[in-house]
């Protein structure tokens, strides 16, 4: 199997967007913000190329955005009923996701969602709750079907209902759209 290495300048250009778009929201913010929202940034960019060119989240990235996030966690208050009540969200929203994957590949015999979508849906939920989940997910299939129609016309193919989409180059971005525009919603 080819490993695959992330092109930083690919990375740098869709970090740059990203703050772009998400940097009025976060102006004027603290220093712990501020450094957040760039390893967000970061975070997101190599996730959505890496997600773009092999169809697979690696780990580690998702892992990111959960420390993140567990950070935030701990700069705000750092209480443990916080901790708890993200904590379950993810895990409620990770775990029904991952069943409703299942019960759709045994219904259509594929998958909908893969396996990193589905954890990077749960470390999104513990970052901004599942409303902020809910909004995420969906700004990603709005663009996600924007993308597969401005692909099929430059391919100059039909519109398929089975196309494979790389949904986490979606998801990631925004993600920190959610996190930067909607604090007050989660």
């Amino acid at each position: 199997m080819k490993t695959f290495t992330a092109r930083p300048r690919a990375i740098a250009v869709v970090a740059f967007v990203t703050a772009a778009v998400t940097a009025p929201a976060i102006a004027g913010a603290t220093t712990y913000t501020l450094v957040a929202w760039g390893v967000l940034c970061l975070l997101a960019a190599a996730i959505a190329v890496h997600d773009l060119a092999t169809m697979l989240i690696p780990d580690r990235y998702t892992l990111g955005i959960l420390f993140v996030g567990f950070a935030e966690w701990l700069y705000a208050s750092g209480d443990l009923e916080g901790l708890v009540i993200r904590a379950c969200g993810a895990l409620i929203l990770g775990g029904a996701l991952w069943l409703f994957d299942m019960f759709y590949e045994r219904l259509r015999g594929q998958t909908g969602l893969g396996m990193g979508d589905i954890k990077l849906l749960g470390a999104s939920a513990f970052l901004v709750g599942i409303p902020g989940t809910g909004v995420q997910i969906m700004l990603a299939a709005a663009s996600a079907l924007i993308f597969i129609a401005l692909r099929a016309i430059r391919r100059r193919r039909p519109l398929r209902a089975v196309a494979k989409v790389p949904f986490g180059t979606f998801l990631a971005p925004a993600l920190v759209i959610v996190w930067a525009w909607l604090p007050s919603a989660w």
